[in-house]
């Protein structure tokens, strides 16, 4: 099967740091992943793209029908403590309804993006 749906999980997003003391945390926006439109299809692909990123890349997930619950679970975890300048993808099973992204102890640089696709 051919990708059919492209979602951004987190758009393009810079911190200068302000030192190293400041870092900070920050969570996208759930969108439905493959279960919800096609409540058999487990293979979601994130895709994901930064410059200068000093930080981890979190991407959860939530059984639940309801985006809105805090019953999310880590399903991936990209951690980058050297300014990572990284164009990468993971395939990620599961039957999921909705998927989000989350920056974790964000440093410094630039998310460019995160997508899924299913």
């Amino acid at each position: 099967m051919s990708q059919q749906t492209t979602l951004i999980l987190f758009p393009q997003t810079t911190y200068d740091g302000g030192g190293t003391a400041n870092v900070y945390s920050l969570t996208g926006n759930a969108q439905p992943a493959a279960a919800y439109y096609l409540g058999n299809q487990d293979l979601q692909t994130i895709n994901f793209k930064t410059t200068n990123f000093t930080g981890n890349l979190i991407i959860e997930a939530t059984l639940s029908a309801n985006s809105a619950t805090n019953e999310y679970f880590q399903v991936y975890k990209s951690s980058n403590n050297a300014n990572a300048n990284l164009s990468m993808y993971t395939n990620i099973e599961g039957n999921f309804v909705y998927m989000r992204a989350k920056i974790e102890d964000f440093e410094f640089g630039v998310v460019n993006f995160v997508k899924m696709s299913y």
